[in-house]
């Protein structure tokens, strides 16, 4: 059973009406988690949702979205009378918010949400393997969740995304509990895609005038043939640890999306973005284990499904 509330302005509290229809969309990075819901309505309350603002729901008890309310409509047609609500995660506060340009002689964890998520009353865990970066500065026009993505992502090689409670985490995904895949489930299909384009081979940092370059390369995907190379300038004053981060970061980055196996299934909420899967699948060559990267939950005529887009279990999920 699906419960879903939202709260206004003011502080107030409202309960939907039961819902007929409705969609999650989870995963990391951008685009952020989205909702959509359908639910009946009562005539004369078409101005009810003007001062709403957020958006809860349960399944079964659980929390399974926190987010922001960007759209309400109230549709009277054929159907009878029906409300139509939609939005994003708490990850649109900090997409839809400007930073103030900044430089900081050493920003670390504390400063980076004091400045950048704390002012949106978005609560924050993890965090605490993130590294103080000298000279980090913050440019005219970048949102603020630019500005914790390429902290958190660029120099301690976390991915930020937000949980069902609307908690922004900075910590890599736990490997707990793993979903399996097999075929006694509902499986209604899958799909197995690799994709090279874009996938790095090689990357070289080098200094912008004075000598020292570090190489770091991808050996595995250099024996399946991959040639693709970045070179990369920084200032002099770049050390050596760090020159070669950078080009582990963008070896990883750019693998990020090479593999992708897509798993549609009746049943809600199968499994989380992070969460690992195992997929034993009868006549599938692409059984393994994955990581969960994206998934879409949803309700409608046809019951209830989950789509999971899975990556390989060391990919920038």
């Amino acid at each position: 059973m699906m419960k879903c509330w939202v709260r206004l302005g003011d502080g107030g509290e409202l309960e939907l009406p039961t819902a007929v229809s409705w969609k999650f969309c989870y995963g990391t990075d951008t685009p952020c988690d989205s909702f959509f819901l359908r639910c009946l309505w009562e005539r004369g309350q078409e101005r009810a949702l003007g001062a709403a603002c957020r958006f809860y729901a349960q399944w079964e008890g659980e929390r399974v979205f926190t987010g922001v309310v960007d759209e309400y409509a109230v549709i009277c047609g054929k159907d009878g009378l029906y409300l139509e609500l939609s939005g994003r995660g708490m990850a649109a506060l900090l997409l839809d918010n400007e930073s103030m340009p900044a430089e900081y002689q050493r920003a670390t964890r504390a400063d980076i949400v004091a400045d950048h998520v704390a002012p949106y009353e978005v609560e924050t865990v993890g965090g605490g393997g993130l590294p103080a970066v000298a000279g980090f500065t913050v440019t005219s026009g970048e949102s603020e969740w630019s500005v914790v993505r390429r902290y958190a992502c660029y120099y301690g090689g976390v991915v930020p995304r937000f949980d069902r409670m609307g908690r922004l985490v900075l910590d890599p995904p736990e490997d707990g509990e793993e979903v399996c895949v097999k075929d006694c489930d509902p499986v209604t299909g899958w799909e197995y895609r690799e994709e090279r384009h874009g996938v790095l081979s090689q990357v070289a940092v080098r200094r912008r005038t004075s000598w020292g370059t570090q190489w770091v390369s991808d050996p595995a995907f250099q024996a399946q043939g991959g040639q693709a190379r970045k070179i990369i300038t920084v200032p002099n004053t770049t050390g050596s640890a760090a020159m070669r981060y950078s080009a582990d970061y963008q070896l990883r980055a750019a693998r990020r999306e090479r593999v992708r196996m897509r798993i549609a299934a009746a049943g809600a909420f199968l499994a989380w973005p992070g969460q690992l899967v195992s997929v034993e699948l009868r006549g599938c060559g692409a059984n393994g284990r994955y990581r969960a990267a994206q998934s879409e939950v949803s309700c409608g005529s046809g019951g209830v499904s989950t789509t999971l887009v899975l990556g390989e279990v060391d990919a920038m999920i």
